[in-house]
């Protein structure tokens, strides 16, 4: 207990404003996010309309509000699974200011055939270089991507890559809980910065 402590007292530099960009489904009660963000009061997030039934251009404008509320201090973003794919086109749309860097977690390859039909205007993914530090958390049995595929895409946006081993979606399911792993990895991003 006394290290989980230690890592919610240190983690946030008080230099940024931090915001959750959940996936398809948004990140429930038990999603690390959440404990992210019941840790952290710092932490922000999207609040979308629908979280099932996503539209690309509806979460692309959320995305660009929550970030240009928070314009007194530079954004970092925190993003997952599909957010992750959100953060690409609110960049190649030109949409976001102000970000200092984007912690990206399993994102999804979208553009497979068997990705959810309900999720609309995600693809083609946007093949961009980001204009800010990144990185891009994978893990090595997600089955929604492989890890091959996702340090592909990290080339491509030119993002750190770290692997975490076998994690599945790095959501729910992996109950991670505070997922102090990750917080270790969050924090030593945000020192770059």
């Amino acid at each position: 207990m006394y290290n989980l402590f230690f890592l919610i007292v240190y983690m946030l530099d008080n230099r940024f404003n931090y915001i959750n960009v959940p996936g398809l489904g948004g990140s429930g009660e038990h999603h690390w996010q959440t404990f992210w963000e019941q840790a952290y009061p710092e932490i922000h997030r999207v609040q979308q309309a629908d979280w099932d039934h996503p539209i690309c251009s509806v979460w692309v404008n959320k995305l660009q509000l929550i970030t240009e509320t928070c314009s007194d201090k530079p954004v970092v973003l925190i993003a997952h699974s599909l957010g992750c794919v959100t953060v690409l086109h609110a960049v190649a749309q030109r949409k976001l200011k102000g970000i200092a860097g984007a912690f990206l977690v399993a994102m999804p390859d979208a553009e497979r055939a068997d990705f959810p039909k309900e999720c609309i205007g995600f693809i083609p993914v946007p093949r961009i270089v980001l204009p800010f530090p990144a990185v891009m958390i994978a893990s090595e049995n997600d089955p929604y991507i492989t890890s091959p595929e996702l340090k592909k895409w990290a080339d491509v946006i030119q993002a750190s890559f770290v692997s975490v081993g076998q994690r599945g979606h790095i959501g729910t399911a992996a109950q991670l809980t505070y997922w102090e792993e990750g917080q270790q990895l969050f924090r030593s991003f945000v020192e770059q910065l």
